[in-house]
């Protein structure tokens, strides 16, 4: 199996549950990758994917800084790695939806808003800085 796909599955799985995955889920994002993503990353996702692997605290940051870029390379692996946790019952309690009242809801948002403008703000300046452009599209090849 790949080194980076192995990295990045497990350094994805501990920023979205905060557990490694077992092998059998490494396996499965590995061959969800050889289907999903045949051609070369763009220079972009690139240099981010080898920059979070690096430095695994700016997974949160690059999170939030692709959100608004469907074709986003990291943005797609990780919604794969996501998904894969989603649907395993291992993980259902740590990805499961949660039901909260008004006033709870309305505070959890609040500061889920405020928290995500600040990782969008310092994202999109950390992925200028590591790449050289705000997005894949104005990324040079």
């Amino acid at each position: 199996m790949d080194r980076a796909l192995r990295t990045e599955a497990v350094l994805f799985s501990r920023y979205l549950i905060g557990a490694d995955p077992p092998e059998e889920l490494v396996a499965r994002y590995a061959e969800a990758n050889a289907i999903l993503f045949g051609e070369a990353p763009s220079g972009f996702d690139r240099k981010l994917l080898a920059f979070a692997c690096a430095h695994p605290w700016a997974i949160a940051l690059f999170d939030a800084s692709t959100g608004g870029s469907p074709g986003s390379r990291f943005r797609r692996k990780l919604l794969v790695m996501m998904a894969i946790l989603e649907t395993t019952p291992r993980f259902a309690d740590q990805t499961a939806q949660v039901s909260v009242g008004l006033g709870e809801l309305a505070v959890r948002v609040g500061a889920a808003g405020a928290l995500a403008l600040c990782k969008l703000v310092a994202g999109l300046a950390l992925s200028f800085a590591v790449t050289g452009s705000r997005s894949p599209r104005e990324a040079p090849r």
